[in-house]
């Protein structure tokens, strides 16, 4: 991969440094930094925003998974359950489904 270095424009602006430890200090990343001091706030709140972000996404994967889990389940209970007594179709073989043993 390449990468080149692009300078912020007018839309992108960015605060200067001191300003931004500042501005958009969050209690937890406050705390994190006093837990553990030499690490830059900019990392600590990289650090909060990414596990906020997880947790999001967790609970939208956990969500979808059970509405997945019920349509199976619902599925499962309206279909009819196959018989035994059915003859296999004239072209399966059995032997397909076995391993070969040379």
């Amino acid at each position: 991969m390449k990468f080149e270095l692009v300078e912020p424009g007018e839309e992108q602006a960015m605060l200067p440094e001191t300003e931004q430890e500042h501005t958009a200090e969050e209690p937890e990343a406050v705390q994190a930094q006093e837990a553990h001091p030499g690490i830059h706030p900019r990392l600590t709140r990289a650090s909060a925003s990414m596990r906020t972000r997880v947790r999001a996404d967790l609970a939208t994967l956990q969500t979808s998974l059970n509405r997945l889990g019920q349509s199976i389940a619902a599925a499962h209970r309206t279909e009819p359950r196959p018989t035994a007594q059915a003859a296999p179709p004239r072209n399966f073989r059995a032997g397909a489904f076995t391993g070969r043993h040379d």
